[in-house]
C-alpha cells in the first residue's frame, strides 16, 4: 500500500513545513479542512497530521473525533516542547505527539518509514 499523509490545513505556514517534510520522507500530502476530515471514512493505516496549538480546544475535539473512528486514522499532534498540558490532554485522547522540532521523525514512524520507538502509533491490528 502506497504511503500518504494527509494534513489538516489551517495554518499555512504549518502547512508548508509538513508538506517540505513530507517532501523529504517521500510521501505524498493531501490537504484537507477539519470539517473533511471529520467526514471521511478512515483507514487503520492512514495518517492525519494537525497543528494543535493554533486553537487548542477545537483541535482536542478533531484529535477525540478522529481517534474514536472505527477505523481510526494514526493522528499526529504537533505542539511545542514545553506545552505539558495540552500535550498531555492531547495523548488522553488518542493522539501521537510530535514536537516541532521533532516532526520529521514522528511522522517516519507514523507512516511506518522507520523503526518504532515510544512515539510510533499503536499497533491497531487484531
Amino acid at each position: 500500500m502506497s504511503k500518504r499523509l494527509f494534513l489538516v490545513e489551517d495554518d499555512l505556514f504549518f502547512s508548508q513545513r509538513v508538506r517540505a517534510a513530507a517532501a523529504r520522507l517521500g510521501v505524498p500530502v493531501e490537504g484537507l479542512s477539519p470539517a473533511a476530515a471529520r467526514s471521511r471514512a478512515w483507514q487503520p493505516a492512514e495518517v492525519v497530521v494537525l497543528q494543535a496549538t493554533l486553537r487548542p480546544d477545537r483541535q482536542l475535539d478533531l484529535v477525540g473525533e478522529l481517534a474514536g473512528r472505527q477505523p481510526p486514522p494514526v493522528v499526529v499532534a504537533v505542539t511545542g516542547h514545553l506545552e505539558t498540558a495540552l500535550r498531555q490532554r492531547l495523548k488522553a485522547v488518542g493522539a501521537v505527539l510530535a514536537a516541532h522540532s521533532a516532526m520529521d521523525r514522528v511522522l517516519a514512524r507514523a507512516l511506518r518509514l522507520s523503526d518504532g520507538g515510544a512515539d510510533a502509533p499503536p499497533d491497531r491490528r487484531a
